[in-house]
């Protein structure tokens, strides 16, 4: 069965193409056609001019839906995957906070039923899971629970890789934590990306970093050292590191209230479309309505309240993580940002995928590349969702 979705506005990181239509089938793209060359198919859809990009990759993110992927039950992952694919987001890496190993075995149980159920084609693929900790500075913990931060030692994160079973892709770790060198060096060639976060590194930490194997830097500008003054001299922290490291890739959660606009500004004048890449950091509250939510799991998981379009610490003045969705990434860096919409798609799309090391088959729109699309019209309101071929939104 071939099915061509025509009268679109393809956008790629190259520029949009009016009039394109795009040839699912199975579960990849069969053709792209964007002069005027008809695609034979058995079904077509209108896409009605509006926009159609390769499908949302979203690394870092809590739950949604009311839902924590801490929760630890099959029931949590599906209702946060589901809350999120209907805003576009068709893979995704769920990330846990810091917490007991056993939690964490929960979690990767859950994540794995889920992952190899029937019911996962119609979710957004899990590309495999996030760690947030429990490897930070306290100092910089932000809505981390402080009972469980540590420093990393070698049978701690044996007894974790063993508990991920080779699902652990992400790992935000505090650089400057003894341990965390050796840890970068012992680890990545198992596949795992390391990201600095929750860190009061100096400049010289995330050199070391980088030279250790050091790739990502999480939600930049949240819990992250930035200048400080040492004996009248100013020194650079993680901030000013990620910033100007090439080698450096950095998470933005670009929901217009993390940072102002003129720090999404910023970041993409200094960083560029290649080496940004935009998440929600969504915790449970996440397509749900304003009111008390619970940080992390149900066991052991925080009160916070959801207002004015972000989660709030019980102190009320910081934040805990945010309630977004990808549409919503997209809509306030093109909207708000004035950035070009090919610059912001690539962010949430191919830049992932690079990162990831699955950039031959997701991120684009090309033939023999996943069947993931999202089609969407000019306020960023989504349309339609296809997942493996299968349109599910």
């Amino acid at each position: 069965m071939k099915t061509r979705i025509e009268h679109i506005r393809l956008v790629t990181p190259d520029g949009i193409f009016g009039n394109a239509s795009v040839l699912l089938e199975g579960n990849v793209i069969a053709g792209v056609s964007t002069d005027g060359t008809v695609l034979s198919a058995d079904t077509v859809v209108d896409g009605e001019n509006r926009y159609l990009s390769a499908g949302f990759i979203d690394i870092h993110l809590h739950g949604g839906g009311g839902h924590d992927f801490m929760d630890g039950t099959e029931e949590a992952f599906i209702g946060a995957l589901e809350n999120h694919m209907r805003h576009g987001t068709t893979s995704c890496v769920p990330t846990t906070l810091c917490c007991e190993n056993e939690e964490l075995a929960e979690t990767f149980a859950a994540c794995r039923k889920v992952r190899d159920s029937e019911k996962a084609a119609r979710l957004p693929e899990i590309l495999g899971m996030h760690m947030e900790g429990p490897y930070i500075a306290p100092e910089m913990a932000g809505a981390q629970d402080p009972d469980y931060i540590r420093t990393p030692e070698n049978e701690d994160w044996d007894a974790i890789c063993a508990l991920a079973g080779g699902d652990l892709k992400i790992w935000t770790v505090a650089p400057e934590l003894p341990g965390a060198i050796e840890m970068c060096r012992r680890l990545k060639d198992k596949g795992i990306i390391f990201s600095a976060g929750h860190s009061a590194a100096r400049y010289t930490d995330v050199t070391a970093a980088i030279d250790a194997g050091y790739t990502m830097a999480t939600h930049l500008y949240s819990g992250m050292s930035t200048i400080i003054r040492e004996n009248g001299y100013r020194v650079p922290g993680l901030l000013e590191g990620s910033l100007l490291h090439d080698e450096i890739c950095v998470e933005v959660i670009a929901d217009g209230l993390h940072l102002p606009i003129s720090l999404l500004q910023l970041i993409y004048k200094t960083k560029g479309r290649d080496r940004m890449v935009l998440i929600t950091d969504a915790m449970r509250g996440a397509g749900m309505p304003d009111g008390g939510y619970l940080l992390g799991s149900l066991k052991k998981g925080q009160m916070v309240q959801v207002f004015d379009g972000i989660a709030h610490m019980p102190d009320g003045i910081s934040f805990a993580g945010s309630v977004a969705t990808t549409d919503r990434l997209v809509r306030v860096m093109v909207k708000d940002a004035g950035l070009p919409l090919t610059d912001v798609i690539k962010m949430l799309t191919v830049n992932p995928a690079l990162e990831l090391g699955i950039a031959d088959r997701k991120g684009k729109v090309a033939p023999g590349y996943d069947a993931d699309l999202v089609l969407f019209d000019d306020n960023i309101n989504i349309h339609g969702v296809w997942r493996g071929g299968l349109q599910v939104v």
